[in-house]
């Protein structure tokens, strides 16, 4: 199982006022709140937004170590405030992990190897991109990685595929994560069923919609816990 990656960020204590948030955008710096149950009060910081933008572009999990006041925090990103028009990071929160206590997080899903059946005709389909699990920091996945080399048309891998040392998956056990359908013009459109799998389909998105909004994107923490007003 691949570690996540780890990337160094230097913080600065962040000033108050709008005036000097606006200067620090300026000098392509974001304003940052840093909470956990490691963290006696939450942490006001500034980082830079070009160490911030290597993590947003990351297709996996990654861990941000806050450097602060000599002291080093393990985080999560949490989730971000995006400018309306420019898109740029405007502020992030950071939730700091604590080895001994478990994390909720969302970690992308990879599958590996061409399946038998796609070989033979048939088509794949991945619903479930992402999915929520519990774990301790020291077990947290880069990505979840599953071989699909062996499924045959009709067949479909599901959620209780996902066996990791020490991670739990957060979604019933029956939940597909990809399945290989028949070729198109097959039985399956004779019997008019093409329309349904497109039903389906639209479905499980906007089901993993809802879950990105909820857990902050690129796959980082959902971890439960309460911070205090920061705008």
């Amino acid at each position: 199982m691949e570690k996540p990656t780890i990337v160094t960020v230097e913080a600065t204590e962040r000033p108050k006022g709008k005036t000097a948030l606006k200067n620090l955008r300026n000098e392509f710096k974001v304003p940052a709140v840093a909470y956990g149950p490691k963290l006696k009060s939450n942490l006001h910081v500034t980082i830079p937004e070009l160490e911030l933008e290597k993590v947003l572009a990351s297709n996996k999990t990654t861990i941000i170590k806050l450097v602060h006041e000599g002291k080093e925090y393990s985080t999560l990103l949490q989730s971000v405030e995006y400018h309306p028009v420019t898109d740029r990071p405007l502020h992030v929160d950071l939730f700091a992990l604590e080895e001994k206590t478990p994390v909720t997080i969302t970690i992308p899903i990879r599958l590996t190897g061409t399946p038998h059946g796609v070989t033979e005709g048939g088509r794949m389909y991945q619903p479930l991109r992402r999915i929520q699990v519990l774990c301790l920091p020291k077990d947290i996945p880069s990505e979840i990685v599953l071989d699909i080399t062996h499924l045959n048309i009709g067949d479909t891998i599901d959620v209780e595929a996902i066996e990791l040392k020490g991670i739990t998956p957060l979604r019933a056990s029956y939940r597909t994560i990809a399945v290989i359908r028949p070729p198109k013009g097959g039985l399956a459109e004779l019997l008019g069923l093409e329309e349904e799998e497109a039903e389906g389909e639209e479905g499980e998105e906007g089901a993993e919609g809802t879950e990105a909004a909820e857990g902050g994107e690129s796959g980082e923490g959902d971890a439960e816990s309460k911070k205090d007003s920061d705008n």
